[in-house]
């Protein structure tokens, strides 16, 4: 650990609602900035339970990474765990012909389906990777990052990001190809 990151977190402890209320303060705009990037509506609900999260952890945080880095990866797991909750409460309420977008009028029901099906099919191959997987494979697919911007902001090496990338591109498919096939 370096004497800046120790300097740094040194500053909220030991924690005491003044030093809570600083961090909040300081951390608040790069927390709703990463929920803006997730496309999460309801942010004040998932900033709670992101701050309450750190806060909580705070006085354990080992300086082994930024803790921009930290909060990060605090605030994409809440992110994620708000959006799966969503979609799931969603499909509960949804009746099945608005589940999805309005069908083309030149498609058929089949073709729908099919799209349907295979749409679900990939949710349930995500779902079922690691989140170190869904992480990078968000940040590429769904933030639009560049592999130096991912880098940067998981605090790893490019070559690591590669790699990852490549790594959890092939357990997708795994999963695509098992499920598929059986």
């Amino acid at each position: 650990m370096t004497i800046e990151l120790r300097e740094q977190i040194n500053r909220y402890l030991p924690l005491n609602p003044e030093r809570a209320e600083i961090f909040i303060k300081e951390w608040e705009g790069f927390v709703l900035s990463c929920l803006r990037r997730m496309r999460i509506a309801d942010e004040e609900d998932v900033l709670y339970r992101i701050f309450y999260r750190a806060l909580n952890a705070l006085p354990d945080f080992r300086s082994d990474s930024k803790i921009s880095t930290w909060l990060y990866r605090i605030t994409w797991r809440e992110g994620v765990r708000h959006i799966q909750i969503k979609q799931s409460s969603a499909r509960m309420e949804t009746p099945i012909d608005e589940a999805d977008d309005p069908p083309d009028p030149g498609e058929g029901i089949l073709e729908v389906l099919e799209r349907r099906e295979s749409a679900e099919h990939v949710r349930w191959a995500l779902a079922k990777l690691p989140v170190k997987d869904r992480e990078i494979l968000a940040l590429k697919y769904l933030e639009e990052l560049t592999t130096s911007e991912m880098a940067q902001r998981l605090d790893i090496p490019v070559g690591t990001v590669k790699a990852r990338i490549h790594r959890a591109l092939a357990k997708l498919k795994t999963f695509l190809e098992k499920n598929h096939d059986g």
